[in-house]
């Protein structure tokens, strides 16, 4: 329903004023089965208003043939982190076992496609500033300037103080950009518009973009106005080959959890010895009933390491209670329920030292206490793609609304 909403305002509004709208859709991996779904509302609302839309469609995923023929030919696909959960470079095998791949495409294939007279552009995966970049190259302003004003516009009001949900409007010159509020209760400071500069980013000065590097370590930032700031200066660094960024998962399992609390402190003491007893009870009871471990158990402890983990810097546990989720992972959902199952009947019943009460020492949120949250997929791609075209793994549809029936 949200989305409707947003996209009934965007499309109506641009049609009245004849100005092109650029879209990324997704929600927000970008296969095209989320992109279709995307357009059946586009229909729904040209239907319902009564309005004819003539827009460029530019689904993101790849096919795993054009994958697997691109590695066969010798194009060196590397990843993207140096993670080993990741292959270094991709091979066919690999691609095979994805479920779905997408692209992270940059600002040419918009560009084409803005071209193609069409009321708008809709894409499936694409670069946050890719959106923004497009319409300014095809005019011919600096990249540098207009890659820096995509990433600063890119999560709206995030730069602004205070907060909020509305949009933010940014006007291009030829050796500058400015960027303001359009709530009239918000401004735009140096201070929140250079801060965002560190948003997703390992480095605040130098962005990796498919083609080049925007490089903020000169750009100026000036109070314009009491809500407005004016920013000078970025700079674009080219980079040869020109890669996209290509994400890919596959199935591994399916996942049961169960979510519950512990508030007694003698326990809180003793939590990492008792989930560790937890730990080898199941281990015993699921060892006649598989060859091998082929599931996966893990506790996660909020309030202890739940969200850093084994990196945890504080060692001691300061919390008066701990949320604790059993989470198991099998192959097989029947088995995921089991071992997460004899995890939560452990916690429940059994001792550890000092225990008073021999029950209620662990509160679960829920009944039933297990859940099933379906199947899981992890990343098996992220990786670079190296391309002469940047258009080229994409197919440009131009499409009207509403559709014939």
């Amino acid at each position: 329903m949200v989305i409707k909403e947003d996209l009934t305002t965007i499309l109506l509004s641009a049609k009245k004023k004849s100005i092109p709208f650029i879209l990324s859709c997704g929600s927000p991996a970008g296969s095209n089965v989320e992109l279709e779904r995307t357009m059946e509302i586009v229909n729904e609302i040209a239907e319902q208003n009564e309005i004819h839309l003539k827009v460029a469609v530019i689904p993101g995923e790849l096919g795993k043939d054009y994958l697997q023929d691109k590695i066969s030919a010798g194009v060196p696909i590397r990843r993207l982190a140096n993670n080993n959960a990741l292959l270094e470079y991709l091979t066919v095998e690999e691609v095979s076992r994805s479920k779905r791949i997408v692209a992270q495409m940059g600002p040419e294939p918009i560009m084409e496609a803005l071209e193609l007279d069409v009321d708008g552009v809709i894409t499936g995966r694409s670069l946050d500033v890719g959106l923004y970049l497009a319409l300014p190259l095809i005019m011919g302003f600096d990249k540098a300037l207009a890659a820096h004003m995509g990433k600063t516009v890119e999560c709206s009001s995030l730069i602004c103080e205070p907060q909020s949900y509305d949009p933010v409007f940014a006007i291009l010159a030829e050796d500058h950009f400015l960027v303001r509020p359009t709530n009239e209760s918000a401004r735009c400071t140096v201070n929140s518009v250079a801060s965002h500069n560190f948003y997703e980013r390992s480095d605040p000065i130098r962005e990796e973009n498919p083609g080049g590097i925007l490089d903020t370590s000169h750009a100026v930032y000036e109070q314009f106005d009491s809500q407005t700031v004016k920013v000078s200066g970025s700079q674009w660094i080219p980079v040869n080959p020109y890669t996209l960024k290509i994400e890919g998962v596959r199935h591994v399992g399916y996942r049961t959890i169960c979510v519950c609390g512990v508030r007694d402190p003698i326990l809180i003491n003793c939590i990492d010895g008792f989930l560790g007893e937890a730990r080898k009870a199941v281990e015993k009871r699921m060892s006649p009933l598989v060859a091998g471990q082929d599931y996966e158990l893990i506790f996660r402890v909020y309030g202890k390491d739940g969200v850093l983990g084994d990196v945890e810097p504080v060692i001691q546990t300061m919390s008066h209670e701990l949320g604790i989720i059993i989470e198991a992972v099998s192959v097989d959902e029947a088995r995921a329920d089991s071992v997460c199952q004899i995890a939560v009947d452990y916690m429940a019943h059994m001792g550890y030292p000092g225990r008073v009460a021999t029950a209620a020492n662990v509160a679960f949120a829920y009944s039933p206490r297990e859940c099933r949250l379906g199947k899981v997929y992890r990343y098996n791609i992220w990786h670079l793609l190296e391309l002469e075209d940047p258009c080229e793994p994409f197919d440009i549809q131009v499409r009207e609304f509403p559709k014939e029936q």
